[in-house]
């Protein structure tokens, strides 16, 4: 009974962590989308913020991406077992074949994590009994 409250909690922190990764990718897509209208309809003058959102957007959608991808494969691992995985890291492998600096990120979140996760203490479950 216990092991399966760990697990439960386990999958609900992936599956959480996954959540927030797709959170922030969407909004810094909405970001930079926002910032390239805005730049267009001034006609590409005097878009000094626009052009801070983009590149802000250029230093730092990859590693989300990467975060995110690690983070759905650990959850589909914890949910499915490693066959799922397997499948879909070769799908993510095959997807960004010729882009060695994203195989390279992708490989250093799924590390972060997995040692974020062993290191993690265990979830205390409140004994009292609620009335």
């Amino acid at each position: 009974m216990t092991a399966q409250r760990r697990e439960s909690a386990e999958l609900a922190a992936l599956h959480a962590e996954r959540d927030r990764l797709d959170t922030v990718a969407a909004v810094l897509s909405d970001i930079v989308n926002a910032a390239c209208d805005m730049a267009q309809r001034k006609g590409y003058r005097d878009c000094a913020a626009e052009d801070a959102k983009r590149d802000h957007w250029q230093a730092v959608h990859k590693p989300v991406l990467a975060e995110f991808l690690a983070a759905g494969d650990a959850y589909r691992e914890a949910r499915w077992g490693s066959e799922s995985v397997t499948e879909s890291r070769a799908a993510i492998e095959r997807a960004y074949a010729n882009d060695p600096d994203m195989r390279a990120l992708i490989v250093k979140a799924r590390t972060e994590l997995a040692a974020r996760h062993q290191s993690a203490e265990p979830v205390e479950r409140d004994r009292r009994r609620s009335r």
